[in-house]
């Protein structure tokens, strides 16, 4: 699983015009099953994501067509992590450890 941390490099009202874009970007990669949550960050620098297991490169290949990196208002961090423990709503998310782990 990843945590995408997105980081605002633009000026609010540059962000706030690709809003909309980015939005529907978001939504057409939660309906594909890519992203199981996100949303702004508090204070308004940047957002989050919680995209479901993929490889890298796969995911690397969505978020390279997020609106917001095309057109250069925001940078994106990746942190990778195995999620072993889960709510039970998040169970078929949940990833399971390997004997040479």
């Amino acid at each position: 699983m990843y945590v995408v941390l997105v980081h605002y490099t633009a000026p609010l009202a540059d962000v706030d015009a690709l809003l909309a874009d980015h939005s529907e970007w978001l939504s057409h990669h939660q309906d594909a099953g890519d992203f199981i949550a996100a949303g702004r960050r508090h204070p308004r620098t940047g957002g989050v994501i919680i995209a479901r297991s993929m490889s890298r490169g796969q995911l690397d290949a969505v978020l390279a067509t997020d609106p917001f990196v095309v057109h250069k208002v925001a940078t994106q961090e990746v942190i990778e992590f195995q999620a072993l423990r889960t709510i039970p709503e998040l169970a078929d998310y949940a990833d399971h450890l390997t004997p040479a782990e």
